[in-house]
């Protein structure tokens, strides 16, 4: 493989757990505008692609689904403290940029949200550029996010790798033309193998020993 210099990392379900900071928001939103609060189960599955999409097949009209919405991130700007990092992610991180590795990251969650939850995190220093569901017209799985960031640094598709735990996340690697890493240890565990991931890590540290410590080969 060629050089790899830079790494691009998905933020819900691989460097966050923001699990409860997802399913709490969508479950206010839903009970406070009087609509059905579904079980957590089917709320999961939407984890990943942008809930405004989500919120309109539920609501059926673009303004109901942007009163949910604007619910669902007031909620968020007042909870930040439910997005938690994974174990082990603060400190792979940091090794890897000791190490030489650029890092970025490509969301499909909110601007305002997905850079505060990183900045409470203690982490946000790490990341070259964050790409938020605003900055493009397509989101994950179309390579859009993803080239986007890594024209931010400056680099090409071949010497990045994409990091994440959905299959929306390795397709989007796979289209933008770069390897990639599909984490287990996150939210989703279906589609395991379609497509393909390159490798795979059930915890994030096992980048350290996965990614060679001079850059030169994988």
């Amino acid at each position: 493989m060629k050089e790899i210099t830079t790494l691009l990392f998905d933020i819900d379900g691989t460097i966050l757990d923001t699990r409860e900071f997802i399913l709490q928001a969508t479950e206010h939103a839903l009970f406070t505008l009087k609509y059905p609060v579904p079980k957590r189960s089917v709320i999961e599955k939407f984890v990943g692609i942008p809930f405004l999409e989500y919120y309109k097949k539920l609501a059926g009209s673009e303004k109901d689904a942007e009163r949910l919405m604007t619910a669902h991130r007031e909620f968020q700007q007042s909870n930040f403290h439910l997005a938690k990092l994974f174990p082990n992610t603060s400190e792979t991180l940091r090794k890897l940029k000791k190490l030489g590795y650029r890092l970025g990251a490509a969301t499909s969650r909110s601007k305002i949200t997905s850079e505060q939850t990183l900045i409470d995190a203690g982490i946000a220093d790490l990341f070259e550029t964050v790409i938020s569901a605003e900055d493009t017209k397509y989101l994950k799985p179309h390579p859009e996010p993803l080239l986007k960031a890594l024209k931010h640094m400056k680099e090409i598709p071949k010497k990045a790798i994409m990091i994440g735990d959905s299959h929306l996340d390795i397709e989007a690697g796979k289209n933008a033309g770069m390897k990639t890493i599909r984490a287990t240890y996150g939210f989703h565990k279906d589609n395991l193998h379609n497509p393909e991931p390159d490798f795979f890590i059930s915890d994030i540290k096992e980048l350290l020993i996965l990614l060679p410590k001079n850059k030169n080969t994988l």
